[in-house]
């Protein structure tokens, strides 16, 4: 099969990018993930992928060229001597001070894409369409069952945001993206204490989330890729997936935005005598905004259900959270408004889900909130757009080895609760779930444009 190569819209202000240096040459095999070119566009300087494994047989764009967001750069294929045309059109056919075009070729003549059928497997562990457990975990002690319940659901989160990676990478994902591979085990662990009527917020890395929360990853991949089968129709895109009516507020992508909002929401549960609370999940960065004082310090004094959870995963963008906080933790800053705080090892689903248990049960008492700290790490840039230059590769190996995944896979193992045949298993089931989900999504009809004025109150 021949592959199209395209350039990835890496910029903020400007669709384009200058090639500063091709990584392959033509014949070279690559695998999918393998580094290809590096490319300097208006903010950054990132190296760029292959999202498919086989040969480069063509260089479209050479070194020092300009080259369009989804234009043509290159040509890979399975195979070594395969036949190819080249485009009769490229993007890499002017010098770098060349006019930009103002057309490029449709997404569907610059992707060549294998789907496979879909087939049934066995299962080790039966999940509901989901991914989710049919009921939430009531019960403090963890039994076998819900600890892979919450290893699929964290494999499920990581896959859909790998398979985000590549779409974005092959111009079939609009908008870029902020990912959270790295992050798992803090988003299963608390929506695993959630029932049903409790609503979480979010942020603009809300994907594992919502899967977290249990939004179906066919409704989440329609709505990235702006399609009216979407979660929010395909208005709100990956900064806003959700679905209320499945616990989960559109995420709120403003930093630090949905913290007072959970408080309101945490108010008309106290006022309507429901037993229901609110999990707010914000990041480091919003420790220093505003609305972080406001919100839970109006939550304390009323006493409101809501936990407030604090992914810390050690920047906020680019900036080291050592750089904007003189305390230790963020935790810590909970003794200012008379609520308890707790710093959690963020990489063990297991720490998450029983500290999150104590501050819901707290909640749902009536005594008020909590501020949970869950130290993590986020192995990709800010964005899609970010090459993490801030971070030490010795820091980001470190990490990796914390890898919730990897890290509760040698658990259950251990335990015998999980073994290599069902891991492979596993992955091969949300793999074809995920190809559904694309599947699903590129065939859905895209919004109307009349369809602007649905949903909209005046």
């Amino acid at each position: 099969m021949v592959h199209t190569i395209t350039m990835p819209d890496l910029g903020q202000t400007v669709s384009e990018g200058k090639i500063l240096k091709w990584l392959k040459k033509p014949g070279d095999k690559v695998s999918r993930g393998e580094f290809l070119l590096e490319v300097e566009t208006d903010k950054v300087t990132i190296e760029v992928e292959s999202y498919v494994s086989g040969y480069l047989r063509a260089i479209l764009i050479e070194q020092g060229q300009m080259g369009s967001a989804l234009n043509p750069i290159a040509i890979v294929t399975d195979k070594s001597d395969e036949p190819f045309e080249q485009p009769l059109e490229s993007a890499g056919s002017r010098d770098s001070s060349a006019e930009v075009s103002d057309s490029a070729p449709s997404k569907a003549s610059s992707v060549s894409q294998k789907v496979p059928a879909a087939h049934s497997a066995s299962r080790a562990v039966p999940i509901t369409d989901s991914g989710m457990p049919e009921h939430a975990f009531t019960h403090l002690q963890l039994t076998p069952d819900q600890k892979l319940a919450m290893y699929r659901r964290m494999l499920l989160c990581r896959m859909f945001e790998d398979r985000i990676y590549y779409l974005f990478l092959e111009g079939r994902l609009p908008g870029t993206v902020h990912q959270s591979q790295g992050q798992e085990a803090s988003a299963v662990g608390v929506c695993s204490v959630l029932v049903d009527g409790d609503v979480i917020t979010s942020t603009h890395r809300p994907h594992s989330h919502a899967i977290a929360r249990g939004l179906s990853v066919e409704s989440l991949m329609a709505e990235l890729l702006a399609k009216k089968t979407g979660c929010c129709q395909g208005k709100g895109g990956s900064m806003h997936v959700g679905d209320f009516a499945a616990g989960m507020l559109p995420a709120i992508a403003i930093v630090g935005g949905g913290i007072p909002i959970a408080a309101g929401l945490a108010l008309a549960f106290q006022n309507l005598n429901k037993k229901n609370i609110v999990a707010c999940f914000f990041g480091d960065g919003a420790a220093n905004i505003g609305t972080f004082h406001e919100g839970i310090n109006m939550a304390a004094i009323w006493n409101l259900p809501v936990v407030f959870v604090c992914e810390n995963n050690k920047y906020g963008a680019s900036t080291s959270v050592t750089k904007v906080m003189k305390v230790k933790h963020v935790s810590e800053r909970a003794a200012a408004y008379g609520i308890p705080g707790e710093t959690v090892d963020g990489n063990d689903v297991e720490a998450v889900y029983y500290a999150m248990s104590s501050a819901a049960q707290r909640a749902r008492e009536g005594s008020g909130p909590t501020l949970l700290e869950l130290e993590t790490y986020r192995f990709a840039g800010h964005s899609r757009s970010d090459p993490g230059h801030y971070r030490s590769k010795e820091e980001v190996a470190a990490w990796r080895e914390r890898d919730p995944i990897k890290v509760y896979e040698s658990v259950l193992l251990k335990q015998g609760h999980l073994s290599a045949e069902e891991i492979d298993q596993i992955k091969a089931e949300i793999d074809r779930k995920l190809d559904d989900a694309v599947r699903f999504a590129e065939n859905s009809p895209s919004p109307l444009p009349e369809d602007c004025l649905n949903d909209v109150f005046a």
